[in-house]
């Protein structure tokens, strides 16, 4: 589901976004969750990328002009993700891709970003 919960409206085992947790961190947390899961391997390429450019983000050292980029870049790799064939992991991904959303949009980098992903 969209917000991030389960056909039965159970969220996605994981971090809790809403309880004040920083959402760089909460976003890495969901992506790193998705490592164990058995996802499909173009969905996995993507997932890896963006955890590695979330670990930067939630590593908390950079600019907000810097980490509203990579939050975009983020959401564009995780916007290229139809499906993982694991529904915790879909879970997961969309809960990341409301944060990288969020993060991106605080620091207004949310239009205008071209990174070539999926092109």
């Amino acid at each position: 589901m969209p917000d991030g919960s389960d056909e039965r409206g159970n969220r996605a085992a994981g971090p809790a976004d809403g309880d004040g947790a920083d959402p760089a961190t909460a976003l890495h947390d969901h992506l790193v969750a998705t490592e164990t899961l058995p996802v499909e391997r173009e969905a996995g390429w993507y997932l890896g990328e963006a955890q590695a450019i979330a670990a930067d983000l939630a590593a908390g050292d950079l600019a907000e002009s810097v980490a509203g980029e990579r939050a975009a870049e983020v959401r564009e790799l995780l916007a290229e993700i139809d499906g993982t064939g694991d529904v915790e992991a879909d879970d997961h991904v969309a809960a990341a891709r409301e944060l990288a959303a969020r993060i991106a949009e605080r620091s207004g980098s949310d239009t205008g970003h071209v990174s070539g992903v999926g092109g």
